[in-house]
């Protein structure tokens, strides 16, 4: 990709951005009225030749989790939020356009990579 296609968007506020996106957590009403199907959770693994215990401890250290505020035996909302991936195009000066999105189903979901070049 050229240098001059790529930019970053920062992110201040995870919470807000995560709404103002439309990004789900799996503490949402709506994940725990409909929870994803027996075929999405079997996508939910380690990649292959990773040692699980690693991926899932990467995982934990990863995620947007407020340290400050964790308390024992909760789990932190950081963890239950679902990502996404985005391709944005720079529209004018300060707007963004979005070709693709992806909502996550379930933590480590992830879309086909040959499906998110297609619009790069």
């Amino acid at each position: 990709m050229k240098p001059e296609n790529t930019f970053s968007v920062p992110i201040d506020n995870f919470d807000e951005t995560y709404r103002k996106v439309g990004l789900s957590s799996m503490s949402d009403d709506s994940f725990k009225s409909s929870p994803p199907s027996f075929s999405t959770l079997s996508k939910m693994s380690a990649p292959t030749n990773v040692n699980p215990f690693k991926y899932m401890s990467n995982v934990m250290k990863l995620s947007p989790v407020d340290k400050s505020n964790i308390k024992l035996g909760e789990i932190p909302e950081g963890v239950m939020r679902l990502g996404g991936t985005f391709v944005l195009k720079k529209n004018g000066e300060e707007g963004l356009e979005c070709l693709y999105r992806h909502e996550d189903e379930i933590p480590g979901d992830h879309p086909e990579i040959g499906e998110v070049l297609k619009y790069v």
